[in-house]
């Protein structure tokens, strides 16, 4: 019995080169998006437990401010989400977070010690 060898990409045949190509732009990177998402709500859920944590401890809220909070957040995801499809978010909380830390700035040094660099599109 003769023992098949992969051969390298390079020397496949045009045709099955192509398709290689198409899964990988199709099936594989799907599967990506699919963890990068689900990465993502899997920090978020625990990134809000974070903010209820601190919210509760440091500041005092109840259950009831905690819930006021979180119904904000809902509404402001929404918002979000229409701001991203429309390539505006980025301005948008730029321009909010100078209205909120008008005399020192956003404290984005806070965030780079903690988290390292953020780069975002349209970041001052």
């Amino acid at each position: 019995m003769k023992v098949k060898v992969p051969r390298e990409y390079d020397r496949l045949p045009l045709a099955q080169r192509k398709r290689i190509e198409e899964y990988c732009r199709g099936v594989a990177f799907e599967a990506a998006q699919e963890t990068v998402e689900r990465d993502g709500r899997i920090m978020l859920d625990l990134y809000i437990k974070m903010v209820c944590k601190t919210l509760h401890d440091i500041f005092g809220f109840g259950e009831k401010r905690l819930y006021l909070f979180l119904g904000h957040h809902k509404r402001l995801f929404k918002e979000q989400v229409a701001m991203v499809k429309d390539g505006t978010q980025v301005d948008y909380l730029n321009g909010e977070m100078d209205k909120i830390f008008r005399r020192s700035g956003f404290p984005a040094s806070f965030f780079e010690g903690l988290l390292g660099p953020v780069e975002t599109e349209g970041q001052k």
